[in-house]
């Protein structure tokens, strides 16, 4: 386990949370935590596509969550600390010259909160 990581137990509990929920919690563990976790492995990062085709970056406030959605599924692949900073400087330029928006603690089978990179980085203000 990460050492900044949570419970089992914990990660269960919040994955339970409704999106607007996570996406709450989400945000609270940013500003304070100052990490955020995506899915990849040494050589590329986990991007999804919803319904309307749009590329997402689904990110998620614990390692434990996002281990929860797909360990096991690819070999290799685990949950990537980025620090905030390194995520706001240089992840979101790259994200908006993509056209990628980013998906908020996304749990299988349960909506999850889907917005741009200029609405996170005023939610970071």
């Amino acid at each position: 386990m990460a050492p900044d990581d949570i419970s089992r137990a914990e990660a269960d509990r919040l994955r339970r949370l409704d999106g607007p929920a996570r996406a709450a919690r989400t945000f609270e563990v940013l500003a304070d935590r100052g990490v955020l976790w995506v899915w990849g492995d040494e050589d590329e990062v986990l991007f999804t596509e919803d319904a309307k085709r749009r590329t997402l970056l689904p990110i998620w406030p614990h390692a434990a969550v996002a281990r929860l959605e797909h360990e096991g599924e690819v070999d290799g692949e685990r949950p990537m600390k980025i620090p905030m900073t390194v995520f706001l400087t240089e992840w979101l330029p790259q994200l908006a010259e993509d056209d990628a928006d980013i998906s908020i603690f996304p749990v299988e089978e349960r909506g999850a909160a889907v917005i741009t990179v200029e609405e996170f980085r005023a939610r970071m203000g």
